[in-house]
């Protein structure tokens, strides 16, 4: 890997880790247009860059998770939200088998899509949400386990569907993605350990990897919190659609 797509692929993840758009969708077509075939040897720098963008939710969301560690209420939330990724490590080989349908991609994107209409289009409620609300929400992450289904996009408009304050969804939605990321992490380095690369590690590209997702990572973390308070996520929605889109008539007409 070269440093000029090592910085391409780190700022990718840096900011679409966190905006509603899928950082897996966005890395796929990255990977795909920088020429790369072997994914598998990629691992190791996608954990450096997912060690980056989880740096940037701890620093940016600081005082909130030392509140989830010291309520019990607020840590159960995220313990019951993050139970429905369990089930997902025994599905891990049809799960990356998405990874590679390239062709499906644009769908996942629409969906994206569709999901930011739907939270931009609901309610809040003045009654106080439901215990379970947590779990439903985290069933929403689950199924942004497939790459072009944003997890962030998935989760805010998940709790705003469930009448959930803006504040709180955006919230409770990074404090989601602490365990769901650390999992992924977690995986990524088991397969690194059971498959090991002979090829050398060099670390000027894993530095840049990291450095730049972590910074951008962190930009894109507190403008997506002030866009998200302030004005919508529409256009968000809008540009998920026309990227499924052409996504779509690239990988099933025009490549094909």
């Amino acid at each position: 890997m070269t440093p000029l797509q090592a910085l391409i692929l780190g700022i990718v993840q840096g900011l679409t880790e966190f905006l509603p758009v899928s950082s897996s969708g966005h890395l796929a077509l990255a990977e795909h247009f920088l020429g790369f075939k072997d994914l598998d040897g990629l691992i190791f720098f996608d954990v450096v860059c997912h060690v980056g963008t989880l740096m940037a939710i701890f620093v940016v969301f600081r005082h909130e998770i030392l509140h989830a560690f010291r309520d019990k209420t607020a840590f159960g939330a995220v313990v019951l939200g993050t139970l429905p990724l369990i089930p997902l490590v025994f599905l891990l080989k049809p799960i990356k088998h998405l990874f590679d349908r390239l062709d499906l991609l644009g769908y996942f994107f629409m969906m994206t899509a569709l999901l930011i209409w739907l939270g931009h289009k609901a309610c809040e409620k003045a009654e106080k949400p439901s215990r379970l609300s947590p779990l439903y929400i985290g069933v929403f992450q689950a199924l942004a386990i497939v790459p072009g289904l944003s997890r962030s996009g998935s989760t805010i408009s998940g709790a705003k569907l469930l009448g959930w304050p803006k504040d709180k969804a955006i919230t409770f939605s990074f404090l989601l993605a602490i365990p769901a990321i650390l999992g992924g992490f977690i995986l990524e380095l088991f397969q690194i350990v059971k498959a090991p690369s002979s090829a050398p590690i060099d670390v000027v590209p894993l530095s840049i990897g990291f450095i730049i997702s972590f910074s951008t990572g962190f930009f894109a973390l507190k403008w997506l919190i002030w866009a998200a308070k302030e004005k919508n996520l529409l256009p968000f929605a809008w540009y998920c659609l026309i990227l499924g889109l052409w996504t779509h008539l690239y990988f099933n007409w025009l490549h094909g």
